[in-house]
C-alpha cells in the first residue's frame, strides 16, 4: 500500500481529534496568557495613575475654593483676630465636606505671614489601587502644598 499527502493526512484526522497537527498543540495558552496578563497590569496602572491624579485634582480644587473664601470674605475691624479664625475654621469645615469621607486624611492649616495674603497648607497622603509591596515607588495623587491668594482691596 502506497501512502499518498492525502491518505495520510486522512489517517492524521482520525487519530488527532479536531484534526490538528501534533506541533501545534497547546501553542495558543501561553501566547494567550501572556496577552491577558500584561492587559491586567496596564489596567491596573491606568487605574491608579486615573485615581491618583483624580484624588490630587480635587484635593488643590477644595483647597484652593478654601483659600479664596478666607481671602474674599469680609472682615470686622474691632474683632479682625477672632473673626478671621471664625472664617478660617467656616473653610476648613466647607474644604472636609465637600471631601467627604477623605477629608478626614487632609491637613487643611493656615499661616499667616502677613496681612495682605492668605496661605492655605494643604497635606494629604495618595490613594492607590496597588498594594503596598508594588507601590513602593512614587505614588501619584500625595499632595504637599502651600495655596497663596492674595487680599483684595485690603
Amino acid at each position: 500500500m502506497i501512502s499518498t499527502p492525502g491518505h495520510l493526512a486522512e489517517r492524521l484526522a482520525v487519530l488527532l481529534p479536531g484534526g490538528r497537527d501534533v506541533s501545534e498543540r497547546g501553542t495558543g495558552i501561553l501566547g494567550t496568557t501572556i496577552g491577558v496578563a500584561s492587559m491586567i497590569a496596564m489596567l491596573g496602572f491606568a487605574s491608579n495613575v486615573s485615581l491618583g491624579l483624580w484624588t490630587r485634582s480635587t484635593v488643590d480644587s477644595v483647597a484652593f475654593d478654601a483659600a479664596r473664601r478666607v481671602a474674599t470674605a469680609p472682615i470686622s475691624e474691632p474683632q479682625s483676630a477672632a473673626s478671621l479664625g471664625q472664617i478660617e475654621a467656616a473653610a476648613i469645615d466647607h474644604a472636609r465636606q465637600a471631601l467627604g469621607s477623605y477629608g478626614q486624611r487632609v491637613v487643611l492649616e493656615f499661616e499667616h505671614p502677613n496681612s495682605s495674603v492668605v496661605v492655605l497648607h494643604v497635606r494629604s497622603p495618595a490613594m492607590g489601587l496597588l498594594p503596598r509591596l508594588i507601590s513602593a515607588g512614587p505614588i501619584l495623587g500625595a499632595v504637599d502644598r502651600r495655596i497663596i491668594i492674595r487680599k483684595e482691596g485690603r
